[in-house]
């Protein structure tokens, strides 16, 4: 079968991931898992995520103060985890295991 020069791949080859798109992604998803789980705190028979929401805010679990700032800092510490995972990905994007 005959593969072009685009389909082969080479062992030597780095892969590399964006910063900024990773760090944006992780942002909004964590922004994302915040509200769920500030959501969470009106279930009435349990309230497993003050806890997360700790992390974040010392305002009441369930205020909007909590909900803003929460959702503030899990926007911020989401940049900052997504983009030291994909500078850290591709610091060791030469380290294939193969």
């Amino acid at each position: 079968m005959a593969t072009t020069a685009s389909q082969e791949t080479s062992t030597s080859e780095r892969r590399s991931i964006g910063v900024v798109r990773l760090a944006i992604t992780a942002a909004i998803t964590a922004v994302a898992a915040f509200i769920l789980c500030w959501l969470g705190t009106f279930v009435p028979f349990s309230s497993p995520t003050h806890a997360y929401i700790g992390l974040f805010t010392p305002a009441s679990v369930s205020t909007l103060q909590a909900l803003a700032e929460g959702a503030l800092w899990s926007l911020v510490f989401g940049a900052l985890v997504g983009a030291l995972f994909a500078v850290a990905y591709n610091a060791t994007a030469g380290f294939d295991s193969r």
